[in-house]
């Protein structure tokens, strides 16, 4: 059984954060404050959120996350000589995704257990606290749920053969948070079940805090944890568990608070281009990582742009993933694009022919905003939570109502219908 420290110790600092509520900047961390000052100031407790939030823009909780699965399921390869993902392309050993961010999981987890039980009474109003541990229960389980999915077996997934045979266990569950270097202990991975459980009972929870907060403190758009975000979170959940009755509801939910609170429902076909642009409003998102392209672009060697669109365009789709496509859909003009490094000016899309035939390159990711490499990260959307509510449905009624809501959202893609 494979057991990780971690032991790394919060050097909090006095971080700028704007409006309270909605706007983290990313600043350096200039001056150290001891834990004790950390968890009674206002200041400080703040910018423990706004750290948690920009653990988000680094390479591992972004690109790695965002692009990795992709690649590891050859739905993008390499182009050329291009070398980013190689390893998961090729399934090479010990490259799976997130085996080198486990650290910096678990580093955002534990500002997540600051903010859900670490802040002294009094350091801030009641009714921000009560924000706080809803943020912090949201965020634990988001990045728990990821790890859980990347290092252990689905529940009642267990192998009955080959070498994974009997395995049935998670990943470590941290809900203290680790305050210095004698609070850090060995922790046991946890049983897949248990796993699942505490995301649920944490979801429940946030739930529950987003539902009585006080209108001041309640969310107004995607960029920040809401009652919506933590409902999508728990159809994906309870997804994963084969929870089709809760994976519904939750999904139903979060599409009706989406539209209810910041007005988010499924994009018209005319609309698909600006789900993954920054320079319009995304009309599906639900949660969404901004970015401030100026103080938090990941730069040329780590961004999703200069991966996909800017300048290595390392991972280009397959023909197999274009081939999915009618020539209809507003997909595959909104997400597709001719290679073209527009950095160096060059035009790559007879290399990008060599991966599929129309030389495409994936501009979801194409760094809109006014630095070449800053986009915002879409966690969580309306898309997801159709796809989820067919998948229910085709276990609780069958193919037909499964196909019914699948043509919902090929509709507003201008895919032609299932039969």
């Amino acid at each position: 059984m494979r057991s990780i420290v971690n032991a790394s110790i919060l050097a909090l600092a006095f971080l700028v954060v704007l409006s309270g509520c909605d706007v983290i900047d990313r600043t350096e961390p200039s001056t150290a404050i001891s834990q004790g000052t950390a968890l009674s100031s206002e200041t400080a407790v703040e910018g423990v959120r706004a750290s948690m939030f920009d653990r988000f823009h680094t390479e591992g909780m972004s690109t790695f996350w965002m692009l990795g699965p992709a690649a590891q399921a050859d739905n993008t390869f390499i182009r050329g000589s291009q070398n980013r993902f190689r390893g998961l392309n090729q399934n090479e050993d010990r490259s799976g995704v997130g085996t080198g961010q486990y650290n910096l999981f678990y580093n955002t987890i534990n500002e997540a257990n600051i903010l859900v039980n670490g802040i002294e009474e009094g350091a801030v109003s009641e009714a921000r606290a009560q924000r706080l541990e809803a943020e912090g229960l949201f965020i634990r389980s988001l990045v728990t749920h990821h790890a859980a999915r990347t290092f252990s077996y689905e529940p009642d997934q267990t192998p009955t053969s080959g070498p994974g045979q009997g395995f049935t266990l998670g990943v470590e569950l941290k809900t203290e948070p680790t305050l210095a270097v004698e609070d850090a202990a060995q922790t046991a991975r946890s049983p897949v079940d248990s796993v699942y459980i505490r995301l649920e009972n944490d979801l429940n929870r946030a739930i529950t805090l987003f539902q009585n907060l006080p209108s001041e403190q309640r969310a107004s758009d995607e960029f920040v944890p809401s009652e919506a975000a933590a409902e999508a979170l728990r159809a994906r959940v309870n997804l994963y568990q084969r929870d089709w009755d809760g994976a519904q509801q939750a999904a139903t939910n979060a599409l009706d608070l989406a539209e209810q609170q910041f007005g988010s429902s499924l994009a018209e076909p005319s609309e698909v281009r600006s789900i993954f642009n920054e320079n319009s409003e995304n009309p599906e998102g639900i949660f969404t990582i901004d970015t401030n392209p100026i103080q938090e672009s990941a730069g040329v060697n780590n961004a999703l742009a200069a991966y996909t669109s800017r300048q290595w365009i390392a991972q280009v789709p397959t023909q197999d993933l274009i081939s999915l496509y009618d020539s209809t859909d507003a997909r595959l003009d909104g997400f597709y694009g001719p290679c073209f490094d527009e950095i160096q000016g060059a035009n790559v899309q007879q290399q990008c022919r060599n991966l599929n035939d129309p030389g495409f390159e994936l501009q979801k990711y194409n760094a809109e905003q006014s630095t070449p490499y800053a986009d915002d990260y879409v966690h969580l959307r309306a898309a997801e939570m159709v796809l989820i509510q067919a998948e229910a449905q085709l276990n609780l009624n069958g193919v037909g109502p499964a196909i019914d809501r699948l043509n919902d959202l090929r509709e507003q893609r201008n895919a032609p219908q299932l039969n």
